[in-house]
Formats: C-alpha cells, structure tokens, sequence
C-alpha cells in the first residue's frame, strides 16, 4: 500500500504499485476500455508518449516501454482511469536531444495527463527544460541527479536511481567488498556518462580518500574501443567502472579486453546478456557485475515476490522485448504508469496541479522494483537501500527466469 504525508499526519492510498486489474477496479477507475471512446461526457486521460521510433536508438529502446504498455494493459482490463478511455499520444523524438523542443511543442498542444518519456539522460535534460514552462507531469529513464531537484524541475519525477547513489554502489562493491585499489573509468560521452564519471570520482575521494586511475570517456558511436581499454590496460586498472546505455559499446569494450586478455572486475550500468557475449573467456564474464535493484534479484533461498515473477513473464512474451527482458524489467514506466492510476484513482482528478501535489507526498509506494517516496523538493524516488550488485552470468541461471532477474553479487 502506498502512504500519502499529510500534514504530519499519513493515511493508506488504494493501491499497491504492482496492481492487479481487480485492485485498480477497486480504485473505481471506470468502466472504459483504453483505447476506446469515453462515455459520460468527461475528460479523457490522455499519455504523452515519448519513444525513439526511428533512428540508431529505436530498436535498442523497445523493450525500455514494454513495462508502460503493460500497465495500459492492466489500466484497459481495469476499465480505464475515472471512467474514461486512455488516450496515448506518441512523438517520435529519433532518440536525440536535438529533437526535444520540437516534441514539447507538440505535446504542449496535445495537453496530456502526464507523460511518459523520453529516455536517455541527454535527451531527458533537454525534454524537461523544454517542458519546464508547461507544467506537465513527467517522468523520463535519466539517471543523471539533478533530474530528481524537484526545485528546480517541479513536474520532473525521477522512478530510477541517480548517478550519485550509483556510484556509491559501485565504488562500495569496488573498493571495500572487493578489495580493489586501481580503480579506472570508462563512460559514454553523454550527459549520463558525464553525470556518473563525476559522481564516482567524487565518491572515490570523500568516501576513500582516493581517485581513479584512469578515466576513458568515449563516443557514443565509436567503432573501436582499443585505445580506450589499452589505457585502462596500461594504467593499471583492476577494478573498472563502465557506464553506457548502449549494449554495443559494452560488448566492444569487451572484445577489446577479451584480444589484449585483459580481465579486470567490472561494475556495469547494464547487466542485459547478449548473445555476443559468448565469444568471450568465461573469467572477463565471470568479473562482471552491475547494480540494479534489490527487488529484482534473488540470493539462496529469497527470490522476488510473486508479482514481480508474474511481470517477467509477461515481459518476456511481450514481441517488443526482444531479448532484452532486462532493460524492459529495469525500466521505470510500469511503475511510473501504475503510480499515475493510484494517484488519478485517489484523488479523483486529471489536473496537473492536483496530481503533483499527490506525488509530492507519496511515501513508501510499493513499486515493482522498489519502493518509492517524494518530497516537493525531493523528486528522486529510490532509496539507497534498494539498490544492490547484481552478477551477469546468472542470467544463465534458471532463477533469473529467461535472463530477466539476477543474482546478488557475494558480499552485498
């Protein structure tokens, strides 16, 4: 159940966040199916949709809104929100920042409920400055923190972890669980990777009194990470930080290391198993780890709770995942869409002013992934204690049902 802070004081919302259509039934969210037309009279919701339909992103970002087209799934057989047929409005926005101003026109005219998207911190930066003046209810995958300064993005709500708590995790793991002292860094040139190469080097220094050995920055379309990784060869590196949210870069950074037989301990944003991988040693994949959220792995005898299971098995039906169960169960917008119903059903009401209000108090609200609370100032959503390391070669394991959940690393 989700708690709301009112004036000190907190009461019980409907809905749990991984709700079944007879739960968001209860919520009276209607009789209508989305899609369809509403009945009545009243105002429709209606999603701003944001998705790179075309361009080098679009195939790669699928399966990120298979969890979004799940929860209109579940919000369709429930009846709709407040009675009234969900309407989406999808903008293409070819995965470039570039292209943000020109989807915020268009979605300002459309006047959505809220939105979903876009993702990619560079182009979420650039989506929610241009959506700033609109006051549109957002939330986007950007990982980058100040997303989540609810000062001064008041309509922004971040349902991911930032870059500071992700590199806390990841030098933790690093530099106490594993020992490790030539800590490197390789991240994309973007504002993700800017985002995270700071927060760890800031990490390293207040937390440890140390600073990396190298640091690699790389673009986003390189073909070739060699020199990149015979740097990080060189200097040293036995533990390595590699964050991109291309699957592509990861696999040719590590066919770099794989040809110089270069094996450091990896913490990874990305822990998707490709079919790639199995062209490299078994100890590069063995060292290889990612943090992720602590609701979606397992360890012995504790495995996540029934509804998670129940959502990986209809992710991995879903035709848009296409093998990257892991990106579509890592994404934010299940939770997001099921957060906006509970929030829509509670209080009655489409206007953007009374649904932030509502999500500026939300406390606790049992997300698929983890749990999530805000404060008006605060719009980052995931607490440090849920998340955790996880292993990429347990997506072999069949606990990880189809290489969607993950094993905890030993240790954490």
């Amino acid at each position: 159940m989700v708690t709301y802070r009112m004036d000190g004081m907190s009461r019980r919302g409907f809905l749990a966040g991984a709700a079944s259509a007879a739960a968001l039934g209860a919520l009276g969210l209607g009789t209508a199916a989305c899609g369809s037309s509403g009945g009545g009279g009243k105002t429709a919701a209606r999603i701003g949709w944001v998705e790179p339909k075309t361009g080098r992103l679009a195939a790669a970002y699928k399966p990120i809104y298979v969890g979004a087209r799940l929860a209109l799934e579940d919000i369709k057989v429930a009846g709709g929100l407040l009675g009234q047929a969900v309407q989406v409005a999808e903008q293409d926005d070819k995965g470039s920042p570039a292209s943000q101003p020109a989807v915020a026109q268009r979605l300002i005219r459309e006047n959505p409920t809220f939105v979903v998207g876009p993702t990619g911190s560079s182009q979420v930066l650039a989506s929610v400055t241009a959506l700033a003046r609109a006051n549109l209810i957002q939330s986007c995958w950007g990982g980058a923190e100040l997303l989540g300064d609810g000062d001064r993005f008041p309509y922004h709500y971040q349902l991911v972890y930032n870059t500071t708590q992700q590199a806390r995790v990841a030098a933790r793991f690093l530099h106490e669980v594993r020992g490790l002292r030539k800590i490197g860094i390789i991240v994309e040139n973007s504002e993700f990777g800017t985002s995270i190469r700071d927060a760890v080097v800031r990490t390293l220094r207040d937390d440890y009194s140390a600073k990396p050995v190298a640091v690699e920055v790389f673009e986003v379309d390189a073909s070739d990470m060699t020199p990149f990784v015979r740097n990080l060869e060189r200097a040293g590196v036995d533990g390595l930080g590699l964050f991109t949210g291309q699957p592509q870069a990861t696999i040719l950074i590590l066919r770099a290391m794989a040809a110089s037989d270069f094996h450091p301990v990896i913490v990874s944003h990305d822990l998707n198993y490709l079919d790639a991988l199995g062209e490299f040693p078994r100890p590069l994949l063995d060292g290889f780890f990612g943090t992720t959220y602590r609701g979606l792995t397992y360890a012995g005898d504790e495995q996540p709770p029934a509804e998670v299971r129940k959502l990986v098995e209809r992710i991995n039906a879903h035709p848009d995942t296409a093998g990257l169960g892991y990106s579509a169960v890592t994404s934010p917008y299940y939770d997001y869409v099921m957060l906006m119903a509970t929030v829509i059903g509670e209080t009655k009401s489409l206007d953007p002013a009374d649904l932030k209000a509502a999500l500026d108090k939300v406390d606790g609200y049992q997300g698929t992934r983890a749990k999530v609370s805000f404060t008006a100032k605060r719009h980052s959503g995931i607490a440090d204690e849920d998340i955790t390391i996880g292993t990429l070669m347990s997506a072999k394991d069949p606990e990880s049902l189809g290489g969607v959940l993950r094993r905890r690393a030993d240790g954490v």
